[in-house]
């Protein structure tokens, strides 16, 4: 058995998802889980601009919600 702990477990951070079509899909405040992650659920078959903000940093990537896309992504880091 194995499991993942990420470094920031309780914290608070903001999260805008806006589309390709350039539609705001989420933006407000978020909090990772006792586990240093937090869930997301978008919709279906778009492709994603993704930015997290917290602790004077931020860290933005491209997502997609196609079937063949990864549903765990961990390489966004705050710069």
């Amino acid at each position: 058995m194995s499991s993942c702990q990420g470094e920031l477990a309780k914290k608070k951070f903001a999260v805008q998802a806006v589309d390709q079509d350039g539609k705001v899909l989420m933006d407000k405040t978020i909090e990772t889980l006792q586990n240093g992650f937090f869930e997301l659920w978008l919709p279906r078959n778009r492709k994603i601009d993704l930015t997290i903000r917290g602790f004077d940093r931020t860290a933005r990537g491209m997502i997609a919600t196609y079937d063949d896309s990864p549903t765990c992504i961990t390489t966004l880091q705050l710069k």
